[in-house]
């Protein structure tokens, strides 16, 4: 590839993300373009993702990439670097640094539950104290910086006046689809500089490479199953998404742990069954149904879902809850137990499970003390 002296555009180069929710491989050494050097990346997987958000998954990457400007040269008047996600289905959702015209000091920055980066205040409590999303530290920042391509599935940030030597940080949050577990990324950046100033320098070819994606952090749960007297639980749900469908498995694993026997349609599956008779079965034999709430579940009970081969084991289990609860309210009432997992919302209870004057379950996180309240009823108030 052939440059000019005064302006020399980057190459791509590989990245190589581990499969760690935390933190990622350096990216090899030596790799140069120009005088930009990338150096590593570290990726966390955003779980529980906030309300708004069911159906995607979200990463917070931290992205470190260097100007090495040899001592008592002039800076470029002007460098950037880059960085292509492709795929139509991924999208930068916000970056950092966004837009700096003045020098700004080191701060820490936390996520919304819009997933935007706002500067860390007390008293919000969206997320815990220590968590990764809280506690997103960006260095001191000179002017003047900006950033490019959100919403898009592209991103870049541009230097101009002083550009700075050195080593520099960036922020951004990435939305994919839940299924999602690798990535391809082309990585690039360009620079300015006057006539004079420097010889041609080698720069690299362009290299579209493919990352792993981190899959979301087992739940916590506590290390000894409970013994005998144990509630039986049925679990109902609408096979919408895998991402739906793997939350649902982490909701069951944390109530088997923590005591419950736990039926659902997962378990079993090594012998023909009849679905029919097997969920009838369940629902009348077990001292709660718990309703796990999703937009298909809602679209299901409120009538909304018009393809009639879609989602038919949740309509028949509906169909069958609705009318246990219109023969004995008192008692399925008390049975019925709707639950909002993280990302989802109580807007996804269908109506006739009284979201509006009856008790819900919300757990903000896969863990016992975010369904405290859901196993303070399956333990202490039965049914009967």
């Amino acid at each position: 590839m052939r440059t000019s002296p005064d302006r020399r555009t980057a190459g791509s180069v590989p990245l190589f993300l581990d499969a760690l929710v935390r933190s990622v491989e350096l990216a090899p050494d030596g790799i140069e373009i120009g005088l930009i050097r990338f150096s590593g990346w570290q990726l966390h997987r955003i779980d529980p993702l906030p309300a708004g958000f069911a159906g995607h998954a979200a990463y917070l990457v931290r992205v470190n990439y260097e100007f090495d400007v040899p001592a008592g040269e002039t800076p470029p008047s002007w460098a950037e670097v880059h960085f292509a996600f492709d795929a139509a289905d991924v999208m930068v959702v916000d970056a950092i640094p966004r837009a700096v015209i003045a020098a700004e000091p080191a701060v820490t920055y936390e996520l919304t539950g819009q997933l935007n980066f706002v500067r860390r205040a007390e008293g919000r409590a969206h997320w815990a104290a220590d968590a990764s999303e809280a506690n997103i530290a960006l260095p001191a920042v000179g002017p003047r910086v900006a950033c490019f391509g959100l919403g898009s599935p592209r991103v870049r940030w541009r230097h101009t006046g002083d550009v700075h030597a050195g080593t520099h940080t960036a922020w951004l949050v990435l939305l994919t689809p839940p299924e999602r577990t690798e990535l391809r990324v082309l990585a690039g950046g360009a620079y300015h500089l006057s006539d004079g100033e420097f010889g041609l320098r080698a720069s690299g070819e362009p290299d579209a490479f493919t990352v792993r994606l981190p899959e979301a952090p087992e739940p916590e749960v506590p290390a000894t199953p409970a013994g005998d007297g144990r509630p039986r639980v049925f679990v109902s749900y609408a096979q919408e998404s895998l991402a739906h469908k793997q939350a649902v498995m982490k909701l069951c694993r944390l109530l088997v742990w923590a005591g419950v026997d736990v039926r659902v349609d997962q378990d079993g599956l090594e012998q023909r069954r009849n679905w029919d008779e097997w969920t009838a079965t369940q629902i009348l034999r077990t001292d709660y149904v718990i309703v796990v709430a999703s937009p298909a579940y809602r679209a299901v009970g409120d009538g909304e879902l018009t393809d009639a081969t879609r989602h038919r084991g949740v309509r028949s289990e509906y169909s069958r809850l609705a009318d246990l609860l219109h023969r004995d309210r008192d008692r399925w009432t008390k049975k019925l137990l709707p639950v909002v997992l993280p990302g989802h919302s109580p807007e996804e209870i269908p109506l006739a499970f009284l979201p509006a004057i009856a008790d819900y379950y919300v757990l903000s996180a896969f863990t016992q003390d975010a369904a405290a309240d859901l196993l303070n009823v399956l333990f202490t108030a039965p049914a009967g």
